[in-house]
């Protein structure tokens, strides 16, 4: 388990090659060890949605945006170690919210070009 967890940033196609072991049995050994999906997709989520919150917290000294902030960074962290948690609900939202406003701010952006 040590030994993947260091790969759990890379797509499962990468990892396999990195490790020098083919796909299939990267597969098996995952489901050996209880991990049933790859979670790279779940990491990069929250790495994103970390990088917005840093992005949104820069400006200002918000306490409320600092502990979300080291909430987010230790879920990270748990899933680091047990690929299997599941996101909150709480964070879920979250990152629909971030992803809603930066939709808006690539759409007025696209209607300000094109104007």
């Amino acid at each position: 388990m040590e030994e993947i967890k260091e790969y759990f940033g890379m797509p499962i196609t990468k990892a396999a090659a990195e490790m020098n072991v083919g796909l299939t049995v990267l597969k098996k050994r995952c489901r050996d060890l209880g991990i049933t999906r790859w979670p790279h997709r779940k990491m990069k989520s929250l790495n994103t949605l970390i990088h917005n919150i840093q992005e949104l917290g820069k400006g200002s000294g918000d306490t409320s945006i600092r502990k979300e902030l080291e909430s987010l960074q230790a879920h990270r962290r748990l899933m680091e170690e047990n690929p299997e948690i599941q996101l909150t609900e709480k964070t879920k939202k979250l990152r629909q919210a971030c992803f809603k406003a930066n939709y808006k701010r690539r759409i007025s952006m696209l209607r300000c070009q094109l104007q």
